[in-house]
């Protein structure tokens, strides 16, 4: 074969083939600057021994190994996509990263990196499903397993079992997505597999692989723009700004906690606006911004007060009066009102029963242990620190973990009282073990 034949066969091969430049390399053992070159014509294969070589390499069937990421792009999944289709296949890519732990994956993008992707859904047309919705067959199952990964991640962790829901995403809810299904089908699965994509992220944000959780995030985000349901795609938005407020990018926070009020419009609940508007009055506490948390605060309040539970899709309806008084009771324990952050601690824990939120009820306890703690109340303080280390041991979580440690070095000043020395010895022990 003549060395023009080679080169029209590279050639061929990008044109007619999925195969990517990297695998035409593997396959014809060349470089791939080499391949790139003679795919734009700047370059002619010639000599004997490489045209027989890529000859060989393609026309004996050579095996070629599926292409891994080396490392994960820094912009993978940050952006909404243009169709359904390539939604699927972004969610393949991001699954199969995660599951092969590719370098990268965890890295936190900074919020420039997302604001596009915000941006984009708060300018989409507002219009939100129409009819009923359908409730059997795989929307049933995909349902069924969010709710089911998601009792494991409130009681457990995060880590307790999200490689597990990765894998489900890959081998179940990716396939569906490509499949066709009649108009009122396909909206419902994407809204179903938006809950469960937002899962992953909660699981991530939780096991702080913040990377993967934010990447998670905004394709919950994109699941939810393709089925129309703007209330959830809202949502997303105040999920994410708990994790930024959580990670020290307060400004941003605030901004997607206003970006959730603003995109669900008049159509959120009263129960939704209650919490969209404590995650902005989380933001603003963070930043000791005293006017605008108890504004927030304010306008929160009296949307819980008129709440109508019935009325709400069932993603909403874990923000009880147990959660409503732990949001509240951690910008009063930021703006420094120790007494206040107090009661509603104590309130929210009296409030919530079982195990069902066992992780926030960590949580809420180390927030109590603070507020106790600026109150000058040293041993109570660090006993209820003690009560709580079983309790982070007892999950997976890595924020709980972080909460301890935040507490213990609050305590850190005490050491020399006997009940804060003992407290300290076994946070100690509890954070050192997950690192």
């Amino acid at each position: 074969m003549s060395e023009k034949d080679a080169n029209a066969l590279v050639r061929l091969l990008l044109r007619h083939t999925t195969l990517a430049q990297d695998a035409i390399a593997r396959m014809c053992d060349l470089s791939q600057t080499m391949v790139s070159r003679v795919l734009s014509g700047q370059r002619e294969l010639r000599r004997p021994a490489t045209v027989r070589r890529v000859v060989e390499g393609i026309t004996q069937g050579f095996r070629i190994p599926a292409p891994e990421m080396v490392s994960v792009p820094p912009g993978l999944g940050l952006g909404l996509n243009e169709s359904p289709e390539r939604t699927a296949s972004l969610l393949e890519r991001l699954a199969r990263a995660d599951a092969l732990d590719v370098p990268g994956m965890d890295e936190g993008p900074t919020a420039s990196a997302m604001s596009a992707a915000v941006l984009s859904w708060l300018v989409r047309d507002a219009s939100s499903q129409d009819g009923d919705a359908v409730v059997g067959g795989p929307v049933a199952a995909v349902r069924a397993a969010t709710a089911a990964f998601g009792a494991l991640d409130n009681r457990f962790g995060g880590e307790n079992a999200r490689t597990t829901a990765v894998h489900y995403l890959n081998d179940t809810v990716v396939p569906l997505l490509r499949q066709s299904h009649a108009e009122a089908v396909r909206r419902s699965l994407f809204t179903v597999a938006a809950e469960f994509v937002l899962s992953i992220a909660w699981m991530s944000y939780d096991a702080q692989r913040n990377g993967a959780a934010r990447r998670y995030f905004v394709q919950a985000l994109d699941l939810a723009t393709h089925a129309e349901d703007r209330l959830l795609g809202a949502s997303v938005l105040s999920a994410m700004s708990h994790q930024a407020n959580y990670l020290g990018a307060h400004a941003e926070a605030r901004d997607l906690a206003r970006a959730a009020l603003t995109g669900a419009g008049t159509r959120a609940t009263a129960t939704m606006r209650s919490q969209f508007l404590m995650m902005e009055a989380r933001a603003h506490a963070a930043r000791k911004d005293k006017s605008d948390c108890f504004r927030a605060m304010g306008e929160a309040e009296r949307a819980f007060g008129s709440r109508e539970p019935d009325t709400d899709p069932e993603w909403i309806r874990y923000f009880d009066h147990s959660e409503y008084s732990d949001e509240v009771a951690h910008c009063h324990r930021d703006l420094g009102h120790a007494h206040v952050a107090r009661r509603l601690a104590e309130q929210s824990l009296a409030a919530s029963i079982g195990d069902e939120y066992a992780r926030s009820r960590v949580f809420t306890r180390l927030v109590l242990a603070a507020a106790v703690l600026g109150q000058g109340e040293v041993e109570e303080a660090s006993h209820i620190g003690e009560q709580a280390v079983p309790l982070v041991q007892a999950t997976s979580s890595a924020r709980c973990a972080g909460y301890l440690d935040d507490f213990a070095k609050q305590v850190l000043p005490h050491r020399d009282q006997p009940g804060a020395a003992r407290f300290l010895r076994q946070a100690h022990a509890v954070v050192a073990a997950g690192q």
